[in-house]
């Protein structure tokens, strides 16, 4: 079956990541968020539409079962369906290029007649990520955007089920209306179907990479079996290690953990339900929880927890994460320069690539630093450092006689 998977917007709740490229080309583990997808989807032909300007790397560009169009400008959802629909055959499913579990659902989908809509019981706060819909007698009769309506009874998972008919009410109202307009119109109409699947991952905001932190943990735990070089030491069975890994004395590792290749840590250090990517150091008697570390960092040692650190940091010694208010409620981070409320209790730093701190930096809940910026030693942070920029702050030494 033709899967068409959707790569070309600007992600741009995704700061500071979106800097670098769309959120499915990131690395996580020990692969591409994409990748992570596309493996598990073996003998389906992909499109896949990607803006051109962004790297998606050699891997993606040489496989044979992937059909890549371009999509210069983020001119919206039917724009980017509507790019393919020249290569289209048969009925398509649309999805977006993050749903790792997709391969445990395209069965159901393909029992399913399109046009359809993939959608999960509503709960308060859907239409904050979601399309919601209204079902009356076996259909979809309504769908809001960003609206919450008192007969909306499902929020959109976003996975369609296309077929020529439905491409060809998007070329008609091409440039005018919205994809999610299309579609309403349509269910207004004549209704459209449904089926039911569990909840898929929303990567909408860049603090739902954590969300997804399990899902990937399972791709991986798919493809890499554990290493039996490490049995005498801490490490609980469902810890994954990949190749050249050292690992100092006294080091317990638990968990849904991941620890890629090439990497080291040191001794006394806890590591619990994390993805640690490749050639990652971690110093003397650090503690990691619920955290996410790309390539090439290195940490001294500290606490971090239910955080996402970037490629190539370099954290100085005693770098400490505060992961809860102290009310306990919950925690908000800079959007667009716009306060947004993650939902989340626990939440603890968002790092950039390329940001070095010196010793005794700690961050608030929900802190966000930009790519390529400098956090001087002796220093707290909390809400938005931009890019490109140095913080410290400055203390006095005072010297008296005695």
């Amino acid at each position: 079956m033709q899967i068409l998977m959707l790569a070309a917007g600007e992600s741009s709740r995704f700061w500071p990541f979106s800097e670098r490229n769309h959120k499915a080309f990131l690395k996580i583990g020990d692969k591409l968020i994409l990748e992570h997808v596309i493996d598990q989807l073996e003998g389906h032909e992909i499109i896949l539409v990607v803006n051109p300007k962004r790297d998606i790397g050699e891997k993606i560009r040489k496989k044979e079962d992937i059909k890549l169009l371009d999509q210069s400008e983020p001119l919206g959802m039917a724009d980017a369906i509507l790019k393919a629909k020249g290569l289209i055959k048969e009925d398509i499913i649309s999805v977006m290029p993050y749903h790792i579990n997709l391969a445990d659902s395209i069965d159901v989908i393909k029992e399913v007649k399109a046009p359809a809509i993939a959608v999960k019981p509503y709960i308060e706060g859907d239409e904050l990520t979601r399309g919601i819909v209204k079902i009356k007698d076996g259909k979809i009769v309504e769908i809001r955007e960003k609206e919450k309506f008192e007969e909306a009874t499902h929020a959109i998972t976003g996975i369609y089920k296309l077929n020529s008919a439905i491409l060809d009410e998007l070329e008609k109202d091409s440039g005018k209306i919205s994809f999610e307009e299309t579609l309403n119109r349509i269910a207004k109409k004549e209704g459209i179907n449904y089926f039911e699947l569990d909840a898929m991952p929303s990567l909408k905001y860049v603090t739902d990479l954590l969300n997804i932190r399990d899902l990937i943990y399972y791709s991986i735990k798919k493809r890499i079996s554990n290493k039996k070089e490490h049995q005498e030491k801490q490490i609980e069975d469902t810890v994954i290690i990949g190749n050249n890994v050292e690992l100092g004395n006294n080091v317990s590792i638990k968990g849904n953990t991941f620890i890629g290749d090439n990497s080291f840590v040191g001794d006394n250090s806890l590591i619990r339900d994390s993805i640690i990517g490749e050639n990652v150091r971690v110093g003397f008697g650090t503690e990691i929880v619920r955290t996410i570390l790309m390539d090439n960092t290195h940490i001294h040692s500290g606490f971090i927890g239910d955080s996402i650190i970037g490629e190539n940091c370099r954290i100085g010694a005693n770098f400490i994460t505060g992961n809860k208010r102290i009310d306990r409620g919950n925690i908000k981070i800079k959007v667009k320069n716009k306060d947004y409320d993650t939902g989340m209790k626990r939440l603890g730093v968002i790092m950039g690539d390329n940001v070095k701190t010196g010793i005794n930096v700690s961050a608030m809940p929900g802190t966000l630093i930009g790519n390529h910026s400098i956090i001087g030693s002796n220093t707290e942070i909390k809400g938005k450092i931009d890019s490109n920029k140095m913080v410290y702050s400055k203390t006095n030494l005072i010297e008296k006689d005695i």
